[in-house]
């Protein structure tokens, strides 16, 4: 039960995220940045929200990187593709 929070706030914060987003789409073009010569605070509000999404969600394994935090694997080793193009001679 201790999801119940984090998750909740993750739902909210897509909620405002969602809404500023499909607002924005319907204002003007020439308002949807700037509206009487400031920032349109939709902007700043989208912004927040999905910076919100993007810290909870990685707390839920919601990106590649965050996944393997949770499921605590190690990502595989691949040799470089530039490995072989730099020889040291070293005789």
């Amino acid at each position: 039960m201790l999801d119940v929070g984090p998750l909740a706030a993750y739902c909210q914060s897509y909620k405002v995220w969602r809404e500023s987003v499909e607002l924005l789409a319907q204002t003007p073009e020439d308002e949807q940045l700037v509206v009487d010569g400031k920032p349109n605070p939709l902007v700043r509000i989208a912004r927040n929200a999905a910076h919100q999404m993007t810290a909870i969600g990685a707390q839920f394994g919601l990106s590649p990187c965050a996944r393997l935090r949770v499921a605590g694997i190690t990502p595989p080793q691949q040799p470089s593709k530039f490995a072989g193009l730099i020889a040291f001679d070293h005789d």
